[in-house]
């Protein structure tokens, strides 16, 4: 009997130690979500500075004539004015592909009509 008694609470410890484990892996998992959403919305908020940033640069640039002066008015290098236009590049090119994912799904909605004729 005392081997049964002894089995019984070797299995209730382990069930214990199990909760303990699944409570504080929650615990972490609730505390890591908080962690992440910060993350992320900070990350969010730096590429928008990011591209703030860059914008500003092609307009001084446009005003300046050259990336050089740009970057010197700036006080960055014009390595990093590069890398700011570059993004800047990129954004133009994510929007553009938008755009034209819009406008194929709109002229895909458009009912096919007969062509007109000019008579001049």
């Amino acid at each position: 009997m005392a081997s049964t008694q002894a089995r019984m609470t070797a299995r209730a410890r382990a069930r214990a130690a199990q909760q303990k484990a699944l409570a504080d892996r929650k615990r972490r998992d609730e505390a890591n979500m908080g962690s992440l959403t910060a993350f992320f919305t900070a990350a969010e908020q730096i590429d928008a500075a990011t591209l703030a940033m860059a914008r500003a640069l092609d307009d001084i640039r446009a005003r300046e004539g050259t990336l050089g002066a740009a970057a010197s008015l700036a006080g960055i290098t014009t390595g990093k004015a590069r890398k700011l236009l570059a993004v800047l590049a990129a954004a133009d090119t994510e929007s553009t592909e938008d755009a034209t994912t819009s406008k194929a799904a709109t002229i895909d909605s458009v009912t096919e009509v007969e062509p007109t004729t000019s008579r001049g």
